[in-house]
C-alpha cells in the first residue's frame, strides 16, 4: 500500500481514513483465518456485552494466547511498515487487537468513546485498523468525530447500561463525562461534525485511538457484523497515567498504571511486542 501525503495529512488532521483495497481476495482470507482462530479460542475476559439485552454482542481484546498467530499475520502483510509511513515513525509496537461480532440484526450502536481512555497513554503515534469482512453500508459502519483526537479527552463508557452510552468509566471528574453526541444528533444532525463510509470487503478505517468514534449497529437488512481490530503505537506515545479510582468496568484497568514513569515520559512498554 503506498501511503500518500494526502493519506498522512488526512489522518492526522481529521484523525480517521477510509483506505479502499487494503487487503486482497487472499490476504482477507488470511485476516479472517485469523478472526476465526481467535473466535474459536477465547481468552477468559472475552465477553458479551449488555448480556440479555437486545444490544449483546461478543467481545474479546488483547489475548496473549494468540498473539503470534497475529504477529506472523501482520508481518506478512506489512502493517508495521503501513502504520510507520503514516506516521513518519522509527519503531513501530503492535498494541494489541480486538475482536467483535454483531449477529441477529437487532445489536444497536457501539457507544461513542475514545480508546484512550482506557489506556496510560497518549500521543499522535496510536492507530487502529478496523477491518470488517462483510459489505457495509455507512449506515452501519463506524462513524467517526472528525479532528476530535485533537481536542478533549473524556471519560470512558462504562459499557453496563445500554440505555445510558455516557455512563461513566471512572466518574471521579478527572475528565469530562462523554456527552450524549446520539442525543444532539437527533435534535440538530449538523450539531457533530460526523464522518463514514460504505465500506466493501477488503477495504479498512484506520484511525488515531483517541478520536470519539462508536456506531456500527446490525440491522434487518445487514444483520451481522464480524470485525479485526489491530493497533499499533510509534515512536510519539508518551505516559498519561490513567485516574486512580476504582472504574465501572470489567477488571481494574486502574493497574495499567506505572508508577516508575512520570507524565510526559515516551511510553514504550516492554511487553508490547516491538514489530521495527
Amino acid at each position: 500500500m503506498q501511503v500518500t501525503e494526502q493519506l498522512k495529512q488526512d489522518l492526522a488532521t481529521d484523525g480517521a481514513v477510509v483506505v479502499r483495497n487494503l487487503f486482497n481476495t487472499e490476504q482477507l482470507r488470511r485476516v479472517r483465518q485469523s478472526y476465526d482462530y481467535g473466535i474459536a479460542h477465547p481468552s477468559p475476559q472475552a465477553k458479551r456485552v449488555y448480556p440479555g439485552t437486545a444490544d449483546e454482542h461478543f467481545n474479546e481484546y488483547g489475548n496473549p494466547g494468540n498473539i503470534e498467530q497475529y504477529l506472523v499475520l501482520i508481518k506478512d502483510l506489512g502493517l508495521a511498515d503501513f502504520a510507520a509511513a503514516l506516521w513518519d515513525s522509527e519503531h513501530v509496537w503492535f498494541l494489541g487487537e480486538e475482536l467483535f461480532m454483531k449477529k441477529g440484526g437487532k445489536a444497536g450502536r457501539s457507544p461513542w468513546h475514545q480508546d484512550t481512555s482506557y489506556m496510560p497513554a497518549h500521543g499522535p503515534h496510536l492507530l487502529n485498523i478496523w477491518i470488517s469482512f462483510e459489505k457495509l453500508p455507512k449506515r452501519n459502519a463506524l462513524e467517526f468525530v472528525r479532528g476530535s483526537h485533537l481536542g478533549a479527552q473524556y471519560d470512558g463508557t462504562s459499557y453496563t447500561d445500554p440505555t445510558d452510552p455516557t455512563k461513566p468509566l471512572w466518574g471521579d471528574g478527572s475528565w469530562p463525562r462523554l456527552p450524549d453526541i446520539e442525543a444532539e444528533r437527533a435534535q440538530d444532525s449538523a450539531s457533530w461534525d460526523v464522518i463514514s463510509w460504505d465500506l466493501e470487503p477488503g477495504d479498512a478505517l484506520v484511525f488515531h485511538s483517541g478520536i470519539l468514534h462508536g456506531g456500527a449497529p446490525v440491522t434487518p437488512d445487514c444483520p451481522e457484523r464480524q470485525t479485526l481490530v489491530f493497533r499499533f503505537f510509534g515512536d510519539k506515545l508518551f505516559y498519561r497515567p490513567l485516574p486512580s479510582t476504582q472504574p465501572d468496568f470489567g477488571h481494574d484497568i486502574s493497574g495499567l498504571n506505572d508508577p516508575s514513569l512520570t507524565p510526559g515520559d515516551p511510553y514504550h512498554p516492554e511487553y508490547f511486542a516491538q514489530l521495527r
